[in-house]
Order: C-alpha cells, then structure tokens, then sequence
C-alpha cells in the first residue's frame, strides 16, 4: 500500500507539474546579441546554481561570432547557444545540447580569441559527441536502477544495493565515463582549432587554467590524508588518484591534472604540419565592462571584515555598468558582502533590489521565502513560490521549505504536490526527504522555522 502510495503521488506530481505541456508554450526564448534562442529551462538550472546570464548584447555576440566560426569549420550546425554566465572563475560546461557556458571571469582572464575559441570547442565537442545526452540517459538509468531496487525491497535498497548504487552514481562509472569525455573533448577540440584556423597555444592555455581551477577545487574538497595530500606545513601536494579514492571510493577521478590533458593535445600538434603547429595566437578579446566588473567582485571573497569594507568602497566607487543593471547575481553578491562587513543596512538595501528583480537566484528565493513566512500573508506565499518555479524551477533545496510553507500557511493544493515531491524523493534522495519531514513538523509550532 505505502509503495503504490508513493506511485500515485508521483505520478499525480508529474501531471500537475508539467507533463500536460501547453502546445503553445515555446521553451526557447529570444537572447538579445544572439542568432538563436535560449532554452529557458537551461537558464533556470543557472539560477539554481545562484548563476545568472550576462546580458550583454555585444559580449554575446562575440562568443556567438566565436562559435559561427567553429560551426562553419566543423560543417555541421550545433543548433547551441552560447551564453556567458555571472561566475567570476575560470569555468565552462554545457547545461544541455542547446546551452554552452562560458564564464565571466574566463572572458576577464582569457589572453587571446583562441583561448576563448578552445573552451567553446571544447564544449562543441560534448555537444556534437552526445555526451550531454548519454549523461542524462545515465543519471535516468541510475534513477530507475534505485527505484526497482526500491520497489522490490520495500525501503530496504540501502541495505542491498546502496553501495553499489551510490559506487555508479558517484564512483567509477560516472567519473571514468566523464574522465573520458574530457579527453575526447579536448581531441575534438584541437582538431576543430586547427581547422578554424585559430592557434593551439589558446587550447594550451586553457587547459593549464583548467587544471589549475580543477586542483583548487579538488583541494578545496579533499580530505586531511596521506593518500590524498602530501606535503606539510600548509605547502601541499594532490596526490590525484589518491584524493579520488577518497572522495568518492573508487580508482578514477573527473578531476585531471594539466599534464594528464595536454599529452593527447601536444601528440596531436606534433603530427601537424609546421604551418598549422606554430601559427601563433589573436589577440585578445574585447574589453567588456561586464565580465571586468563580475571578475573584480572575486575580491570580496575574504574574511577579514575591515580589508572588505575597503574592498567594497573601491567597488562602489565605479557603477555597476548598464550591461548588468538588475542582474541579481550583483545584488546577492553585494548584499552579502555587506553583511559579512557588518552593514545590516546596505546589505538589506541590497537584498531587497534582488528580492524585487526578476530572474532571480535560488539563494533570492531562499531569503524571499523566510519574508514571506515572516509576513504571514497566504497570498504572498503562494506568489513566491509559484514565481521560484516560473524562475528556477523544482529544486529539492528548496523543497523542504516550500512544502513548510504551504502547510504552515493553509495552501492545501500547492501543499499536496510538495508532499508528493518529498515523499518521491524517498526513493533517490532521503535527505530531501528527511529535511520535508523536519519542515512539516515545525510548520504547526508557533514560533515555526529557523532556516
């Protein structure tokens, strides 16, 4: 009874939430600077990583002219888009197989258009291999391997099959799967530069920032042991299989050093013919006051509060350019460096353009719903939550609080399909499960929650 419980709820969640889709409802949506539209579901997992689009028409008519060129040397349309993301790193991905990301701070740092081009290539190269589709097919069959494994011992998966589970979920296959997919990506991408006529020293170059960001990141995560770290005295060194087994239990990892990536690249530039193997690289990209500005907020990352309050008054002594008036990934941004330096009340002037703006991020919606419950307006609760799902869509972090809401504020229809949602997660993701279970407890005392 409890599982076909489940399955009724699931089902009766996926009916409300969009499986009986409007045939006049168009995802994609006109980019201003751009020669095709953006998938708006892509945008919308942007903003659950508290990521916004930099709408800048000129900057995106730049990566857009970058990929034309790529596309025209490949002979074959990707039917992609490239958008340029809030994020101040070195970073590029592709949300699906119509949205390649580069990041603001790649644009601010990149030394010539041929690294700029190498990092799109790279992407074209995920798009036009599948992988963006063979990793959703993956993370599907993960779904369903832990559902009939569910199903078949009412709960008791964990017990049998969880091991196993979270190895193909978080271990060797998907890891080794993505290991391989870079490596492939960065062939394609070579070959692709080489046709388009850019240099492969614009691919060297990115593929050592990579790696570098790849170890920050690997080393921001990695556990306090010998096999992961060497080293002493705070000067380390990545042991990378070693941190991979720890990380994630198993031999291989999808963070790969400089060296690992450059070696096919330097073997496939050494085949070539002289001409192609030295032509030098472009100058670098346009100055664009979007991407400067959002690779100069880098700076407010500190924890010493006086040295940010004069961050911060060097910051604000240059306004924020017209390209990103509005854009909340700012204003987050701002409001909460503000609060880290004390300034309770520019922090709140700060949140609250966010709070009014559209396009909002996850974390917006997080501190829009702790004022809303504050408020104890029904109406209001229902508006915030209905605008999270026009805005970033179903989150499961966001989920407990949403399901909070509703019950605690006498929205029973919205309150039945959050409930659905959470109990749906007791199959893949008991955490979400037990923070809903948490939620509803709290949304019947009278002070209610803190989160």
């Amino acid at each position: 009874m409890i599982r076909l419980c489940v399955c009724l709820l699931a089902l009766t969640f996926a009916a409300l939430s969009g499986c009986a889709v409007d045939p006049k409802y168009d995802a994609f949506k006109p980019l201003e600077g751009a020669d095709r539209k953006v998938n708006i579901n892509d945008v919308r997992d942007l903003r659950q990583m508290n990521r916004t689009p930099v709408l800048d028409p000129a900057l995106v008519g730049y990566v857009q002219r970058v990929r034309q060129r790529l596309e025209a040397a490949w002979g074959v349309p990707c039917n992609c888009v490239v958008i340029v993301d809030s994020f101040g790193g070195y970073e590029a991905y592709s949300l699906s197989n119509t949205t390649i990301v580069v990041s603001a701070g790649l644009i601010a740092q990149a030394g010539s258009e041929d690294e700029v081009a190498a990092v799109i290539a790279h992407e074209l190269g995920h798009v036009y291999q599948g992988d963006t589709t063979k990793g959703g097919l993956q993370q599907t069959a993960l779904d369903m391997t832990k559902l009939g494994a569910w199903a078949a011992g009412a709960g008791g998966y964990s017990l049998l099959f969880g091991e196993t589970v979270d190895d193909m979920t978080n271990g060797l296959v998907y890891r080794h799967w993505n290991q391989e997919q870079e490596i492939a990506a960065d062939r394609f991408s070579a070959q692709l530069l080489v046709k388009a006529g850019y240099s492969l020293d614009g691919l060297k170059m990115a593929v050592r920032r990579l790696g570098k960001y790849g170890e920050g990141a690997l080393l921001a995560h990695a556990p306090q042991t010998p096999r992961c770290l060497t080293g002493k005295g705070g000067n380390y060194q990545i042991n990378f299989k070693g941190c991979s087994k720890e990380l994630s239990h198993v031999e291989d990892s999808v963070y790969l050093s400089s060296e690992q990536r450059l070696e096919p690249v330097v073997k496939f530039a050494a085949g070539l013919p002289p001409e192609q193997r030295r032509r030098r690289p472009a100058a670098p990209p346009p100055v664009f006051s979007s991407t400067d500005y959002l690779f100069r907020l880098n700076d407010l990352v500190s924890s010493n509060r006086e040295q940010l309050k004069v961050t911060l008054a060097r910051i604000e002594a240059q306004p924020v350019p017209a390209t990103l008036q509005g854009n909340v990934a700012v204003t987050d941004t701002l409001a909460k460096a503000y609060a880290v330096a004390g300034d309770s009340a520019r922090a709140s002037s700060y949140l609250r353009t966010s709070l009014q703006s559209t396009g909002r991020t996850a974390w917006t919606f997080n501190m829009l719903f702790k004022e809303v419950d504050r408020s104890g307006d029904s109406k209001q609760v229902s508006k915030a939550i209905e605008d999270s799902h026009l805005e970033v869509g179903y989150m499961a972090q966001l989920l407990p609080v949403e399901y909070y809401l509703t019950k605690r504020h006498g929205l029973q229809v919205y309150e039945l399909i959050a409930y659905g949602r959470c109990v749906s997660n007791v199959v893949d993701d008991v955490k979400t499960y037990n923070a809903c279970a948490k939620f509803e407890k709290q949304a019947t005392q009278s002070g209610g929650a803190n989160w």
